[in-house]
């Protein structure tokens, strides 16, 4: 028997995932984190690949693991309720990746977190991420598939960012005799600081290629 083919407008959705997923991969190695074998965020995956792999069984989390230390891990849960995001459920959802010791959290919805319509992340749910994200020992971020369809730092005009570790930036402003707020400002809200998951006070390296100067580096902190 032979299968049958999905509908255009699947294929089109699915095709859509891919392209997410795709920018998944490249977030979490510039954010320096990595999968275990065998890896479902793969950079560089054919489409062909993916979709047989996973047309029938998408991942619901993804687990990461920092590089420089395994301990602190990244995990990607992908919300496919049809009701909009609860205060009950967010604050379930932090009290178990604290319990696991996950001080990231990446919630990617079907369409974008922020929109009125249809609302995916209910206003006190808001509220409460947002309360979690001011305290610095957890990041709670929210994405829609929109937001990652397309890989922001493969756009010819956007620099290559790097971001510092605390002894990296220690050295940065002892090298120069600076204190933290004399450094220029990115804000958090940026779309490159979204995708490096950038907390306050995070420092990144930025690279611009100049015709006069070959490589021109400058620092930014996130504020």
């Amino acid at each position: 028997m032979i299968e049958e083919e999905y509908r255009p407008e699947d294929k089109a959705s699915f095709k859509k995932k891919y392209k997410v997923f795709q920018t998944l991969a490249s977030m979490i190695r510039q954010r320096g984190y990595f999968e275990s074998t065998p890896a479902k965020l793969v950079e560089d995956e054919s489409f062909e690949i993916f979709e047989s792999k996973y047309r029938d069984n998408l991942p619901e989390k993804i687990v990461c693991f920092k590089r420089e230390d395994e301990t602190d891990k990244l995990l990607i849960i992908f919300y496919t309720k049809q009701a909009a995001l609860t205060l009950d459920e967010a604050k379930k959802i932090v009290q178990d990746f604290s319990n696991k010791q996950v001080k990231r959290l990446i919630m990617l919805f079907p369409t974008d977190p922020f929109a009125t319509k249809p609302q995916v992340v209910d206003k006190k749910a808001r509220t409460f991420i947002d309360q979690v994200n001011s305290l610095q020992n957890y990041s709670f971020e929210l994405f829609g598939e929109d937001d990652l369809v397309y890989d922001v730092t493969k756009h010819e005009l956007v620099p290559q960012h790097i971001i510092l570790n605390e002894r990296e930036k220690e050295l940065l402003l002892k090298k120069y005799g600076l204190v933290d707020n004399q450094l220029p400002r990115i804000l958090q809200s940026d779309p490159i600081a979204r995708f490096l998951g950038l907390h306050h006070g995070d420092v990144v390296k930025i690279i611009r290629k100049s015709e006069t100067a070959g490589l021109y580096v400058t620092y930014r902190i996130a504020i």
